[in-house]
């Protein structure tokens, strides 16, 4: 059986550059023992299978699968789906705006005239406090001053939980070497899948935030862009006074795949209201898979 798929770099207008994504129209096709093999067979940080929608609020269903196992969402995913379904036709030209049905429910996702994909992401909570800063900083191969005493290190989610780290430097956290025999039980004990250092000194003048995420135990050792996590980040910093409404986060740089990501966030009596995070979309391939 023949089966569309596509590639696609998200956070990018660059071709390799950006968080590559796999997309796989025809979910209901694959049996459910494939869907992971797939994934594991494209060796992405990510492949997303389409399917009709289970909800009637929703224009189609998405399953996210890492080379590991699945997840009930993602940043980039929602992205790069969204936009293969209005590349392909399935969403019509004169729509730009779609519903997607993931494990955590449905997320919005608008495709705007000037190239921009972005997502409504469900709102922010913090998880939790780690005041124990060595650790974690001998987790990234750091040590506890290359920490920022300023902010405090979280877990966040807005959809994909994450612990947050802020790093004092750019320097720092571009020397980061991960010591997996600590991150390992310090990410089960935070029920994580992802630790996420960011340092508020960029590469380019004109971001904000310059981020790293590493999610090994899932099969990702380094993701390029991580739009998820990237909003609870956005989420994190408004908490802490940080006000500006418009974010803009480079990750990737140490991969050389440069990832875009910006967050925009709406907020009434200081209190965050809305939170978008979104990026630019261009396409790397389509193909064929075969399934007999």
């Amino acid at each position: 059986m023949d089966i569309p798929i596509y590639q696609v770099d998200v956070f990018s207008t660059k071709l390799f550059s950006g968080n590559p994504l796999a997309v796989c129209l025809k979910g209901e096709i694959f049996r459910e023992e494939q869907l992971q093999k797939v994934a594991r067979e494209m060796n992405l940080s990510e492949t997303t299978f389409v399917f009709p929608p289970s909800n009637p609020d929703a224009n189609f269903d998405v399953r996210i699968f890492t080379p590991r196992k699945e997840i009930p969402f993602a940043g980039h995913p929602t992205l790069g789906t969204a936009y293969v379904l209005k590349y392909t036709g399935l969403i019509p030209n004169k729509i730009n705006h779609l519903v997607l049905n993931f494990k955590t429910g449905l997320i919005s996702v608008h495709l705007q005239d000037d190239g921009k994909v972005l997502m409504e992401t469900p709102r922010g909570k913090i998880l939790q406090n780690y005041p124990n800063t060595k650790d974690v900083a001998e987790s990234l191969g750091l040590k506890a001053n290359n920490i920022n005493p300023d902010l405090p290190i979280q877990t966040v989610t807005t959809g994909f939980p994450a612990m947050l780290v802020p790093i004092n430097s750019l320097d720092a956290i571009k020397k980061i070497t991960l010591n997996l025999t600590i991150l390992e039980p310090l990410l089960n004990q935070a029920k994580v899948d992802m630790i996420y250092p960011f340092t508020l000194q960029t590469c380019d003048d004109e971001n904000s935030i310059h981020a790293r995420g590493f999610a090994p135990f899932i099969g990702i050792p380094e993701d390029p862009g991580t739009g998820s996590v990237a909003s609870a980040l956005g989420y994190y910093l408004y908490d802490k006074n940080f006000k500006e409404k418009n974010i803009f986060i480079e990750q990737g740089y140490e991969m050389k795949r440069p990832s875009n990501i910006f967050v925009e966030i709406d907020s009434a009596e200081g209190k965050t209201t809305e939170i978008r995070v979104g990026g630019r979309v261009r396409l790397v391939f389509k193909g064929i898979l075969y399934l007999k």
